[in-house]
């Protein structure tokens, strides 16, 4: 009988998970300046994204971002199984790598009772240790969209990660046309997004 992870790498195999792995090095993107931590908190929702393994199945997707009693900004990441229709989620922190410096869309993301590191992988999860960004916010207006960005390099490879959010679930076109060509002028890989399904999510609490 096949396990859940051994049918998980072969669906990766079988699908594009390796289409995002190239053998340049990352992408030098920085965090957008004079970032507003308080005007980007809130509910986002996943209108489009490259491909996560662990994302396989997922629908409605949606991150809501708090300002905790410690500092850190508290982030919670839903969504709901296309396939059995059961909600799932999990929370984490997001921090700043260098708490003096609070004005750079740059974040490290953690997610250390499930995963450590934002679309973890063991060189991933070394990143995340060392401090280093990956969460990166290249561009927003805080009040439609956001592109967040990370990669991590793996030996010779590199994997990027891309996801476009809305604080729409059903975004305008003209929102999300500003958001691509925003994407494009930056660099990023937007050819190769895939949509968020944002149908049938009455799930969701």
């Amino acid at each position: 009988m096949i396990s859940k992870t051994s049918l998980i790498v072969l669906t990766c195999i079988l699908s594009t998970c390796t289409s995002f792995l190239s053998l340049e090095p990352c992408k030098t993107i920085s965090g957008i300046d004079n970032f507003d931590v308080s005007g980007y908190l809130g509910v986002w929702y996943e209108y489009s994204n490259l491909f996560e393994v662990f994302q396989i199945g997922g629908k409605c997707v949606r991150a809501n971002y708090t300002l905790r009693e410690d500092d850190k900004i508290g982030v919670k990441n839903e969504q709901v199984n296309k396939w059995f229709g059961n909600y799932l989620s999990v929370s984490g922190t997001a921090s700043f790598p260098d708490p003096a410096v609070t004005n750079k869309g740059e974040l490290v993301v953690s997610f250390t009772d499930v995963i450590p590191e934002f679309g973890s992988t063991s060189a991933g999860a070394t990143r995340a240790q060392n401090g280093r960004a990956n969460y990166i916010v290249a561009d927003t207006d805080y009040s439609t969209y956001s592109l967040v960005y990370s990669c991590t390099q793996i030996w010779f490879t590199s994997k990027e990660s891309l996801w476009v959010l809305t604080r729409d679930q059903k975004p305008a076109q003209s929102v999300v046309d500003a958001a691509y060509q925003k994407a494009r002028d930056l660099g990023l890989p937007v050819d190769s997004l895939r949509q968020t399904e944002q149908d049938g999510c009455s799930a969701l609490p």
